[in-house]
């Protein structure tokens, strides 16, 4: 489910995506620890002169060209990130079981094969972020040091799907809405 919300997020952003890693469900492949979950390219794309904050919103989204998207569901994991009340307990939890996985899950995949001259950028999916900034920037300087170009706050998407929601409308295309 979580790879299905994050695909009609990036879809209602201008993005196309396809799924990566076929053949297994979401939760078999979180399961295991298997890779990439979504490639995303921006039919919106315009040229810019700096890349994409860290931290990406919607607003930030128009300076991505193109993602692949790891979906991984360590947001429910043990249920411990459920009791997680500040930025330390966050810290903590991601020294202990995200950075761990995180080059793992962006294994790498033949980028030529879906025609990107470049390689596109590393997304995770995080249910939230600290925002005290010291602990913010901890996690943010680790996760780049393992080669993730930016987070998605899976809060954030959910509230920008819910905004955009109009209950008069019927979403026929979309298994989600």
């Amino acid at each position: 489910m979580d790879e299905l919300i994050v695909k009609e997020y990036l879809e209602l952003n201008g993005f196309v995506t396809i799924p990566l890693r076929k053949g297994r469900s979401q939760s078999k492949r979180s399961m295991h620890g298997e890779g990439v979950d979504l490639y995303a390219r921006n039919m919106k794309f315009i040229e810019r002169e700096r890349d994409p904050s860290f931290l990406l919103f919607s607003s930030e989204l128009r300076h991505l060209r193109s993602a692949i998207i790891c979906v991984k569901g360590w947001h429910g994991e043990k249920a411990a990130l459920g009791n997680v009340a500040n930025g330390a307990d966050m810290l903590k939890y991601v020294e202990a079981n995200v950075l761990k996985k995180v080059e793992k899950w962006f294994e790498p995949v033949n980028w030529t094969e879906l025609g990107e001259p470049l390689m596109p950028k590393k997304i995770l999916v995080a249910p939230a972020f600290p925002t005290q900034e010291l602990y913010r920037a901890q996690i943010v300087n680790a996760l780049k040091e393992r080669g993730v170009d930016g987070i998605l706050s899976f809060k954030s998407i959910l509230l920008d799907i819910i905004d955009r929601v109009d209950p008069r409308q019927v979403y026929p295309g979309s298994e989600l809405l």
